[in-house]
């Protein structure tokens, strides 16, 4: 089975802008809900479809719950927040909702903070990296080095080596969106451990100017998955940061990749409860059900080849598989993770130094 990537496009003005269109109750999710419905913001197919089979049957049929996935792909922070306007909290938990995203709802008070005892045993089984305060990391990837080996030599082993345009004068491609994880690219070429990127501040001008620096050398900003494999495929550029599920896609294509982890850039997805949602006990309980059931975990990721968190759920996937997962330990250690609090609190700062440095 070749890859099904869900084709993530996660830019800062999206979400936004979907907004407007959601203020009203109906058009962000059914209405009328009973009780014993738990409601889930979904990203569409084949997300929907693998979240159902794999774990949704099984949890409703042992709850007696009847679950139901509302399609918001790319919008599903735009329809959190407006139910909280509308003070018509429709949405009892997000499936995969993106990490920028994620963080800016619970730093608004719109997702649950997860009971210390459950953050403790969920750490305890997925691991300290995977979890937050609101939830854990589930669907996620990594922007990674790339490089075409039919036309170049040799590749980066290293972000510091991917920014040194003397080293490697080759024309790139290079994110166009997602300036949280562009700039933590940035900060770890410059000499920033991985092991900090989640904690430090971001220094905005510091960051802009290394990108800078890189500039002259990327031929395309890139604004979409299939944009980059696209790009990769026709040979334009022999060399970028792409997203890790959409190279090994082309790998399995035929076309000739070299996919490099080291001082890549982690980009999770969360599960998280919804604050306010009439079965908040109910999707926390879904929540821990997914997190205790890597096998179930192992089914969606056969799915949509996109990472889960438990590492026990690897031994039920084929080693080709698992060996492409953000959340396969031997990738994770090698990934910088950027700071989402951070951004949660910044997002307008960097968003608009992002920008002006893509105009520039």
């Amino acid at each position: 089975m070749q890859p099904m990537s869900w084709g993530r496009s996660r830019g800062v003005l999206g979400a936004f802008a979907a907004l407007a269109v959601c203020l009203g109750v109906a058009a962000c999710g059914s209405s009328g809900k009973s009780s014993s419905t738990l409601t889930i913001g979904g990203w569409g197919a084949p997300i929907d479809e693998a979240t159902q089979k794999a774990y949704l049957n099984q949890f409703d049929s042992e709850n007696k719950l009847k679950s139901q996935i509302v399609d918001a792909p790319g919008v599903q922070l735009a329809r959190v927040e407006a139910q909280n306007q509308a003070k018509q909290i429709q949405w009892d938990a997000v499936d995969s909702l993106d990490g920028g995203s994620a963080y800016t709802l619970y730093a608004k008070g719109e997702l649950n903070p997860l009971p210390a005892a459950t953050k403790a045993r969920f750490e305890k089984e997925l691991g300290g990296q995977k979890v937050t305060p609101f939830g854990f990391s589930h669907g996620s990837l990594g922007d990674v080095i790339v490089c075409n080996t039919e036309k170049m030599k040799s590749c980066p082993s290293n972000m510091a080596q991917f920014y040194n345009t003397k080293e490697f004068p080759q024309q790139r491609m290079f994110g166009g969106i997602e300036p949280i994880e562009a700039i933590t690219t940035a900060e770890v070429a410059a000499g920033m451990p991985i092991t900090q990127t989640a904690t430090t501040p971001v220094n905005v001008k510091a960051v802009i100017k290394t990108l800078e620096g890189l500039k002259p050398h990327i031929k395309v900003f890139w604004q979409s998955g299939e944009q980059q494999q696209q790009i990769m495929r026709s040979g334009e550029v022999p060399l970028g940061i792409m997203w890790s599920d959409r190279a090994y896609q082309l790998i399995s294509q035929g076309v000739k990749l070299k996919v490099v982890w080291a001082d890549g850039a982690y980009e999770p997805s969360y599960w998280a409860v919804v604050k306010g949602g009439k079965n908040e006990a109910d999707a926390s309980k879904l929540l821990e059900f997914i997190a205790s059931h890597p096998k179930s975990e192992a089914v969606w990721a056969e799915i949509v080849h996109d990472s889960v968190p438990n590492p026990l759920a690897l031994n039920y996937l084929p080693g080709s598989i698992g060996s492409q997962l953000a959340d396969n330990p031997v990738n994770l250690r090698q990934l910088a993770t950027p700071n989402f609090l951070w951004y949660a609190h910044n997002s307008n700062e960097l968003n608009t130094a992002y920008e002006n440095f893509l105009r520039g």
